[in-house]
């Protein structure tokens, strides 16, 4: 009788505790908009931060879409392989290669394997090594040490706008006193990362609206301090930050060139002067450019509050990269 006297104020406070986080659970659902819902899809990585989850399947929750979303044995987005992908159209960048937003086999490098396949001879491999919220340091990173097993017969190297901050945030690279670009090991994972790991140990936990807000709220925290430390946009010459992207994608295109690999460097939804800035340095660089409408241009293409491309933004990019291949894949 006492153990039980003295266990019911704790019980008490469980019940009501469970009580209150299932009402804050509803209340969030009901009134509150939450961008994503559902389990990371990476892991951490020592050599890139981080890695997408290999042989993984999710649902992921937005306002403005449910997407299923999976991985294959090499952690990529797309099919099992049949057998190793030599000769491949090796698809490299963000979350738009990725196809955050869109269902399995709705991504662009998706539907440019379908269309391959569906003509005549035989259709070249797509890997597709795209990877969301990250920068182009992962994707030079990858060139130098992963590319070459896939033997590529056309490298696409995705830049959006949102990388001229990701950069020095990701922080895989640096620009060097002379200007050179300086390697850095990746950063241990943060507190973020290890909390979510805990959380997503609970089954079902990380569909928790509450959940799902809290991480948002833990990344536009980030982000708003990335955009504070950052100079003001606009300007007419790049800031540090702009050149470290611009010597990025640069180094990527120089790494493909030096190894025989043809490479189509894809703009999505890069304003003025990003846009500018990126064509003086491809110019001469050896790299074929294809730039997509942006969001202001073609909002039909986009959603509306996510940002990303719907299905026909994937669509309409899938057909641009059709129509190129025959001047840049042998």
């Amino acid at each position: 009788m006492i153990v039980a006297r003295a266990l019911r104020p704790l019980l008490t406070l469980l019940v009501a505790s469970v009580v209150s986080l299932g009402l804050c659970e509803l209340l969030v659902r009901a009134f509150v908009v939450v961008r994503n819902v559902g389990p990371s899809f990476t892991v951490y990585d020592a050599v890139y931060g981080k890695r997408l989850r290999p042989s993984f399947e999710t649902t992921r929750i937005a306002p403005e879409f449910t997407m299923r979303f999976s991985t294959n044995s090499l952690g990529f987005r797309g099919p099992e392989p049949d057998a190793p992908p030599t000769g491949a159209i090796l698809f490299l960048g963000d979350s738009f290669t990725m196809g955050y937003g869109v269902n399995d086999g709705e991504e662009f490098p998706a539907l440019v394997r379908e269309r391959l396949r569906a003509g005549a001879g035989a259709a070249p491999p797509v890997v597709n090594a795209g990877m969301g919220d990250t920068g182009n340091g992962r994707s030079l990173k990858f060139l130098r040490a992963e590319a070459e097993r896939f033997a590529p017969r056309l490298v696409v190297l995705q830049v959006h706008a949102n990388d001229f901050a990701d950069n020095p945030a990701e922080g895989l690279f640096a620009l060097g006193a002379d200007g050179a670009l300086v390697e850095l090991p990746p950063r241990p994972p943060g507190l973020v990362r290890i909390v979510g790991q805990l959380v997503e140990a609970v089954p079902g936990l990380s569909y928790s609206y509450l959940v799902g807000l809290a991480k948002q709220l833990s990344f536009e925290r980030a982000a708003q301090a990335t955009l504070g430390a950052a100079p003001a946009a606009g300007s007419g010459a790049p800031s540090d930050t702009d050149r470290l992207t611009l010597r990025l994608v640069v180094e990527s295109v120089r790494v493909c060139r030096e190894r025989g690999w043809p490479v189509l460097v894809l703009l999505t939804d890069v304003p003025e002067p990003q846009a500018s800035w990126l064509r003086a340095e491809l110019a001469g660089a050896g790299a074929a450019l294809l730039e997509i409408p942006t969001k202001q241009a073609r909002p039909e293409l986009y959603f509306e509050l996510d940002g990303h491309w719907t299905a026909a933004g994937h669509t309409y990019t899938a057909e641009r990269i059709l129509e190129r291949l025959p001047e840049l894949s042998p």
